[in-house]
């Protein structure tokens, strides 16, 4: 029922809804990082490090693509309005939490 209701909230405008709830949301409708199976896009450049930073679709979590070429970096400018499939997973760095790699 709580899944239902969190799908229902994306009908009511957000300044309505706390904080604390669009957070809870987010953990209501994402799958499991352990048991996810990824799906990566490209969501911004980290210009300190030079690295993608890329996002699941489906759990939500974030990774970084770390030495990216000239054409991927120059790609990834619009990425923040416009992200982008990120289909090489061989080269993504996963963050471990809790002893859980995703």
């Amino acid at each position: 029922m709580e899944k239902l209701l969190a799908y229902l909230s994306f009908l009511i405008p957000g300044r309505f809804l706390t904080t604390k709830y669009l957070f809870k949301r987010l953990d209501l409708i994402s799958a499991d990082p352990a048991t996810c199976d990824h799906e990566w896009w490209v969501v911004a450049s980290i210009l300190e490090t030079v690295e993608l930073q890329v996002q699941c679709y489906n759990c939500m979590t974030y990774s970084e693509v770390t030495k990216p070429t000239e054409g991927e970096w120059a790609d990834s400018y619009g990425a923040m309005e416009n992200p982008y499939r990120w289909e090489d997973v061989t080269r993504i760095r996963l963050y471990e939490v809790a002893g859980t790699k995703h």
